[in-house]
């Protein structure tokens, strides 16, 4: 069946997100890719024509496909190659240094050996990688190690001897090389002016790998109900393979890109937008990772004596000058923020861009909002700029962040849902992938119980209902971007995107949104994933 087919689905138990006391119907009727009414079976089937395919949901709950709003496909996918150093796959620097060794044992001499996810902050040593543990594994392949926040990499000394990167080399605007007390490079590379001082710390992106990064990562997202992806990193490579999986009707589910900041002067005039490919607007990096030190906070890190605040990654001149230039051209910023200082640099910046250009109104967004205060939100409702919120951090460093780098009183607020929600901002809930799993039922969870890693609650008042959660995937997502008449909600006119689970994230009593299973995923009407 076509995109332009008639599909009854009947026999469901529909959560259209019209509003907390909604009726709840049992049946929709989808064509040409949106819902063309929703009701009883009965009116449904009266309403379809004569043929139309008629799907049986066996009384599933339905819920409004999930919109992810927050990730990085192609770094995923092509993650997915290397050697995973991940703290559940290994646990201390000994095992991580054992599989660079084992994947050396087959690997050409010469040749890179990428690795991805290590934590320092979660590994049971407790400590950052260093050019002389990395030298363990091997000193004929450089070797490059890539921290779980994407914000800083650790390299071998055949990698430090690669890149010419010695006690003599400054540090990069914007990036840190770490040093030993005597000066000598660690082996650590912190953001990415720093990490590009090692060319292979990108990895290639022809257009074929591009590709097959993006449909492994399309092919993940569908088994757990995501029917929007936004991707926040997009090279002129990569919006080409985008343009050539839509084009060849590769692109099941619906992609909106930000691009990296010259891109758009890089292509000149984009491609129309269609039902499964647009551009969302331009992401820039403005501050760092909480994890390293690096997000630029107002008050010192708790951990570091009182005397560090970390740092902008663009000053605040340039992040001006940025916001200024998108904002005057139409096109809606993205600005990655984890510190709250970052914030208020990206809340002067919109507002001045706001201020010198009034007849542009672009969708601005923050993301990540780790450390957001509750008098930036109510400036962030002023200036109408969106919270993209990053609430996996609860679970998975919310231990760290209390005890460690942000204290009790900033670490019990991260990732502040509740103030968020209740202030009506648009927002909506995220999980960066790779850094965290994509995994959106185990997000709202996340929101709704905010139990940390080791089963502590955190900052028990920024807790949400399962309906605000839900909402941070549905129809509060849809507004961040302003797509909220079309989609976001199960009803007519909307597009046909929906979840099926095999229970309710909405019933009584303690929900426990992660132990919900997808069934089926749909997009446009048709089934892109069935369990």
């Amino acid at each position: 069946m076509t995109r332009e087919g008639v599909r009854v689905y009947i026999n469901g138990d529909i959560r259209t997100m019209a509003g907390p006391a909604a009726a709840t119907p049992t049946a929709v009727v989808c064509a040409n890719g949106r819902f063309v009414a929703v009701g009883p079976d009965a009116e449904m089937l009266a309403l379809a024509a004569d043929g139309a395919e008629v799907v049986d949901l066996g009384g599933a709950v339905v819920v409004p496909g999930f919109i992810e709003t927050h990730l990085h496909p192609m770094m995923w996918g092509l993650m997915l190659a290397g050697v995973d150093a991940t703290p559940a796959a290994c646990p201390t620097i000994d095992e991580v240094i054992a599989a660079l060794a084992a994947r050396a044992e087959r690997t050409p001499e010469g040749q890179l050996i990428d690795a991805w996810g290590f934590d320092d902050s979660l590994v049971a040593d407790d400590r950052g990688l260093t050019a002389a543990d990395l030298d363990k594994a091997s000193t004929r392949h450089p070797l490059l190690v890539r921290h779980a926040s994407a914000h800083g990499v650790y390299v071998n000394s055949a990698a430090l001897e690669a890149a010419g990167i010695d006690r003599r080399t400054p540090d990069p605007a914007g990036g840190v090389i770490v040093r030993d007390p005597d000066g000598s490079p660690t082996g650590e590379l912190r953001e990415m002016p720093a990490m590009l001082l090692f060319p292979d710390s990108v990895p290639s992106m022809d257009l074929d790998r591009c590709r097959q990064a993006v449909l492994l990562a399309q092919e993940a997202m569908a088994r757990v109900g995501v029917t929007s992806f936004h991707d926040m990193f997009v090279t002129a490579e990569l919006y080409d393979a985008y343009q050539r999986l839509d084009a060849d009707g590769d692109l099941r589910l619906r992609a909106r890109l930000y691009l990296c900041h010259g891109v758009h002067d890089q292509l000149g005039e984009l491609a129309d937008p269609t039902d499964h490919l647009t551009v969302g607007g331009v992401k820039l990096i403005s501050d760092g990772s909480i994890q390293l030190h690096t997000a630029a906070l107002t008050d010192p890190y708790h951990d570091l004596g009182g005397c560090h605040c970390g740092g902008m990654a663009i000053a605040p001149g340039s992040l001006d000058a940025l916001v200024a230039e998108n904002h005057a051209a139409g096109r809606a910023v993205a600005i990655h923020t984890n510190g709250d200082q970052a914030i208020d640099f990206a809340l002067d910046a919109i507002g001045r861009a706001q201020a010198a250009h009034p007849g542009q109104a672009p969708p601005h967004r923050l993301e990540h909002v780790q450390t957001l205060r509750e008098d930036q939100i109510g400036r962030m409702a002023e200036l109408g700029v969106a919270a993209s919120i990053f609430v996996n951090h609860v679970y998975y460093w919310g231990d760290r962040h209390r005890d460690r780098f942000l204290g009790p009183a900033r670490g019990e607020r991260i990732s502040p849902v509740a103030s968020v929600a209740a202030a009506g901002l648009p927002y909506a809930l995220h999980c960066d992938c790779p850094v965290t799993p994509v995994n959106p039922l185990f997000t709202m969870n996340t929101a709704v119980h905010r139990v940390t890693r080791n089963g502590d609650l955190l900052g028990a008042d920024q807790r949400v209902t399962p309906y605000d959660a839900l909402a941070g995937y549905t129809t509060a997502a849809a507004r961040v971007t302003g797509e909220h008449s079309g989609k976001g909600k199960i009803e007519a006119g909307h597009v046909a995107d929906f979840v099926v689970l095999d229970g309710d994230p909405l019933g009584e009593g303690p929900a426990d949104l992660s132990g919900l299973r997808v069934i089926r995923t749909v997009v446009g009407g048709e089934t892109v994933y069935e369990a």
